[in-house]
């Protein structure tokens, strides 16, 4: 056969014999280049051949045709150990009927479009499509938790109705997605995580959460070694919602004003600080309160130790619980946590952008019946 077939289909240790169409598909039959192989029991040559029972495995499409391959399979009996050997080529898995590239290319387009719509194109079942997938990707064997120091705990709304969050587990350093758990409550958080080594466990040092009350006994019961960080985000989002509340209580409706207010002044421009300051010119009360909560961010921003940054805090609130009650009493419920942030800065900044991702994947995949397929879908776009 021609010389540039071979070169063409590029595979190891075959080369084509003949290359015919059926009804519009390309069938290949492909021969072994070597007479005979090395026993994987005892390690002796043998050419003694006992059978070649070929298959037919489904390869890479080529102009819009799809592609087939006949391929030897040859059983070598050995002498030297009295075994029969079947022939491992590097190209096909065993048991397998798709070349291993064809299933890389299955599994990578799973990851953008739905499992149905790639059987389509392929004239594949679904089935046929998930078990491509869940073969390839059991073959990656990856550790999503190794050496992962920083994590964040967070949670994601799926679906709508009682029951709809998921919780999500990602490594802030390598900024992807380690576990996604189909539970919202406690028990079955720790239940999911503890299933992880503990010399995985072990080796976290930061766990960066919101101000939900299950998070702090999940982190203590998993994670012996490390320490709650409460998000700076979450944080401020309960400061911002007692300002916004006195905004409405003191009558404050002009369109764009709680923008105005809620927004970190450093980030606004010079328009936006003169429509502010005439704003706050309505009201004493909240001129006073929004430069409390000026006050409040710009300790997030100093760089400072734990130890001054709990003094800071406890500065602030002593004067500022009488127009942010509500806040105040979340700060000092959940103070250690808050003050941890010093120690690193850690935040969990990272989820928003995995959150998104999560949810492209979903709309992508036009939404999954069964959690435990869409998780793995997700856990291996991020492995990627």
């Amino acid at each position: 056969m021609s010389f540039h077939l071979d070169y063409l289909l590029d595979l190891p240790g075959v080369k084509v014999e003949t290359c015919t169409q059926i009804e519009g598909q390309i069938y290949f039959r492909l021969s072994a280049l070597a007479s005979g192989i090395v026993c994987p029991h005892c390690d002796n040559y043998t050419e003694e051949l006992h059978q070649n029972r070929p298959i037919l495995a489904r390869d890479l499409s080529v102009f819009g045709r799809s592609v087939y391959l006949q391929v030897p399979r040859r059983q070598f009996y050995c002498a030297s150990c009295q075994r029969y050997v079947t022939e491992k080529l590097e190209f096909l898995d065993k048991k397998r009927r798709h070349t291993q590239r064809y299933e890389q290319n299955i599994y990578a387009r799973v990851q953008q479009s739905s499992m149905e719509q790639i059987g389509r194109e392929e004239g594949l079942s679904y089935d046929e499509i998930k078990g491509i997938f869940t073969h390839v990707n059991s073959c990656k064997k990856k550790s999503y938790w190794e050496s992962v120091k920083r994590v964040s705990i967070d949670e994601i709304s799926m679906r709508k109705g009682k029951g709809s969050l998921v919780t999500v587990v990602s490594d802030i350093e390598g900024g992807n997605l380690i576990e996604m758990i189909d539970s919202h409550r406690q028990p079955d958080i720790i239940e999911a995580l503890i299933k992880q080594p503990f010399e995985v466990l072990k080796q976290v040092e930061e766990v960066s959460i919101d101000m939900w009350g299950g998070f702090p006994k999940v982190i203590e019961q998993v994670f012996p070694n490390a320490k709650i960080v409460i998000d700076r985000f979450h944080v401020m989002k309960a400061v911002n919602k007692d300002l916004n509340k006195l905004r409405r209580a003191v009558g404050i409706t002009d369109r764009g004003s709680k923008y105005l207010l809620l927004s970190n002044r450093s980030n606004l421009n010079s328009d936006q600080i003169e429509r502010l300051a005439i704003t706050l010119e309505k009201s004493e009360c909240l001129r006073i309160a929004y430069e409390m909560k000026e006050e409040f961010r710009e300790i997030y921003e100093t760089d400072m130790t734990v130890k001054i940054a709990q003094t800071k805090f406890k500065d602030w609130l002593n004067y500022a619980r009488i127009f942010f009650k509500e806040s105040c009493s979340t700060i000092v419920n959940h103070f250690e946590g808050i003050c941890n942030y010093f120690l690193n800065r850690t935040t969990s900044g990272v989820m928003e952008g995995i959150n998104n991702r999560i949810k492209l994947i979903m709309r992508q995949g036009y939404g999954f019946s069964n959690f435990d397929n869409f998780r793995e879908r997700v856990l291996a776009c991020f492995s990627n």
